[in-house]
């Protein structure tokens, strides 16, 4: 999962978009297969973040609330705090 997630972002950083999201949604599920919570929701946010930049905003506020709910599942709740704070900030500037 951490290979498919950096692999993801480095696809991002190429410009290689497709490929990127193929890759964010590959450690998704091999996180969630593997019961690694914590990475499970870091690839949500990468993933939710990367559909914001990328125009493709109601995907990726729909992952960056499932982020939040695995950082809170996780017990991470200064992390879960932090990305709220984030999400509500875009919602108001968007």
């Amino acid at each position: 999962n951490k290979s498919k997630l950096l692999q993801a972002e480095l696809h991002y950083l190429d410009g290689h978009l497709n490929l990127a999201e193929v890759a964010y949604k590959a450690s998704i599920v091999s996180a969630r297969e593997h019961k690694f919570l914590h990475e499970e929701a870091l690839a949500y946010e990468l993933y939710g973040r990367f559909c914001l930049e990328n125009q493709m905003v109601d995907q990726g506020v729909k992952q960056l609330n499932i982020a939040l709910d695995k950082y809170k599942q996780w017990g991470a709740m200064k992390k879960a705090e932090e990305l709220q704070h984030f999400i509500d900030a875009y919602e108001i500037s968007t």
